[in-house]
């Protein structure tokens, strides 16, 4: 089964759910880049996790879908570890909820790929839940720039929030 995103929680999340650092590219990372170096590293978006690699900055986990503003970029990023999901739009499948839930658990530590089929939005949520507190979640706000956000129970407590407006079940 899947979640699935309803219009009034779509409308919620036009808005940043964390902490957005605006600018171009190089003045992004200028900031980001010395606010993140000791934390565990997760990047929801081919371009975030691109320009980040770029910057010489390798998360831990990439979450891409090969698309940029719903046009098709290809998957522009080489990493041997990489899984498969399926995950359509404005829905949070069991399958991808599962990979991130086991990258979490595996205690390896080396660079890691999601490579999504659809969408690979709405996996800033399940990133956040499972994250612990040294964790940061970044994706990418489309024409502004990046947000930041740092895992705290009161992070956790809004996105569960926000899974609970979602239509659907996970595991029925």
């Amino acid at each position: 089964m899947v979640l699935v995103l309803t219009k009034s929680l779509r409308l919620k999340l036009k808005y940043p759910i964390g902490f957005l650092i605006e600018g171009d590219v190089k003045s992004v990372m200028n900031r980001l880049l010395p606010m993140i170096q000791d934390k565990r590293v997760i990047s929801v978006g081919d371009v975030i996790s691109k320009n980040l690699i770029d910057y010489g900055f390798y998360p831990e986990l990439i979450i891409v879908d090969g698309m940029n503003l719903r046009e098709e970029i290809g998957d522009k990023i080489d990493c041997d570890d990489t899984i498969t999901v399926e995950n359509p739009k404005s829905v949070i499948t069991g399958e991808l909820w599962v990979a991130i839930e086991r990258f979490f658990k595996d205690e390896t530590k080396r660079f890691k790929k999601i490579l999504v089929e659809g969408e690979e939005d709405l996996a800033v949520m399940p990133a956040v839940l499972h994250g612990d507190e040294n964790t940061v979640v970044l994706y990418g706000q489309p024409n502004k720039g990046v947000v930041i956000i740092e895992v705290t129970e009161q992070k956790k407590k809004e996105i569960s929030d926000y899974l609970n407006e979602m239509e659907g079940d996970l595991w029925n």
